[in-house]
């Protein structure tokens, strides 16, 4: 989810204020910067649940073809199932995009900056998690494949995509009390008819 140039909504505040009318027109630009974080935001949530779906198919197939040990089979299934879960938790409660009046705008840029809230909270969770998975994969490996310097990698990108998730969630709480008073500016100016 991207910040688009004008983040604080101020335009779509005089589009409501400045013209006293029962219907004043939405800007294009913000309703394309709507629709498209809308549309990035769906994008991500199926490439998410198609990526555990086919992690399954790959745990599956290891373990019945290549006889993947039942224990690492397991713990995979569960931190594929923790992931999932987490991107379910992350969308709950989407509205859908809702762009009929510009308080429906603001509305539906309110909902998509506290999914990408949750999107990020998860995201956290789910690197701690796969953080947590390769080193119970490492105690379980019979080879000892796993290496104290392949831990230390893993674990030095996981702090990374950590602090990549923080700096969206800090975004995304920004633009949810932006827009928040975006939303009390339009509903305390009462529209009227020309």
């Amino acid at each position: 989810m991207t910040t688009p140039p004008n983040d604080d909504w101020t335009d779509l505040t005089r589009t409501w204020t400045d013209r006293p009318v029962a219907s004043p027109r939405l800007d294009p630009d913000m309703l394309r910067t709507v629709r498209r974080r809308d549309f990035m935001a769906r994008l991500n949530f199926v490439g998410e649940l198609a990526g555990g779906a086919a992690t399954v198919g790959v745990v599956l197939w290891a373990t019945l073809a290549r006889d993947l040990p039942w224990t690492l089979a397991l713990a995979a299934m569960g931190f594929v199932g923790f992931a999932l879960a987490a991107t379910l938790w992350s969308r709950r409660g989407d509205p859908g995009l809702l762009t009929g009046t510009p308080e429906d705008v603001v509305l539906s840029a309110i909902a998509q900056a506290r999914t990408g809230y949750r999107w990020a909270w998860a995201g956290v969770a789910t690197s701690l998690a796969g953080f947590v998975f390769v080193t119970v994969l490492a105690g379980l490996s019979p080879t000892g494949s796993v290496t104290l310097n392949t831990l230390l990698m893993l674990g030095g990108f996981l702090l990374i995509c950590i602090g990549l998730y923080l700096m969206h969630a800090r975004r995304c709480r920004r633009r949810m009390a932006a827009h928040s008073a975006t939303l009390q500016a339009l509903r305390e100016e009462p529209a009227t008819e020309p």
